[in-house]
């Protein structure tokens, strides 16, 4: 189990009892890539906040009261901050690069010449909104999060109807 604490002068939250998928999604993706997190009833950003995250037991309902969470998990957990955001960094790696790449590759001839028009009549939208889906929906194979992208598209020209 993860625990979280946010800290950014005067305010202070932390959230407990989190599966690593939660953690990933919730906070730490998000953390690694400079992004504003939504946690409680507030946006932290990261180059103003704190970020802490510990793994541990779980700690019951009942020892959260009272502001003993925080204390207890800093007891029996350990400090993974680092690990965690510098994982969530490598692995957005190639999304990062993803972004920063062309719209369209460039025509090459052959093989570029003969998949471009099987993207349709706007391949850079359904690219860019492909990379979106990928990178949105990380568990998602191609073909699936190819498929989201294009459904996104078909809502959208449906709704300038």
């Amino acid at each position: 189990m993860y625990h979280i604490q946010l800290r950014q002068f005067p305010n202070n939250m932390c959230h407990f009892n989190m599966t690593e998928r939660e953690l990933l999604e919730t906070v730490v993706e998000g953390w690694a890539r400079g992004q504003w997190i939504e946690m409680g009833e507030r946006k932290w950003n990261p180059h103003q906040a704190k970020l802490t995250v510990l793994e541990g037991p779980e700690i019951p309902v009942e020892q959260l009261s009272v502001g003993r969470g925080w204390p207890k998990a800093q007891h029996e957990g350990e400090d993974v901050t680092e690990r965690m955001v510098e994982q969530a960094k490598q692995a957005s790696q190639p999304a990062m690069a993803a972004q920063t790449a062309p719209a369209v590759p460039p025509p090459a001839g052959g093989l570029t010449d003969q998949l471009l028009p099987l993207l349709g009549a706007d391949p850079a939208s359904l690219l860019s909104a492909w990379r979106l889906a990928a990178e949105r929906r990380p568990e998602l194979a191609p073909s699936e999060s190819l498929e989201l992208a294009e459904a996104t598209l078909r809502s959208l020209d449906a709704g300038e109807r």
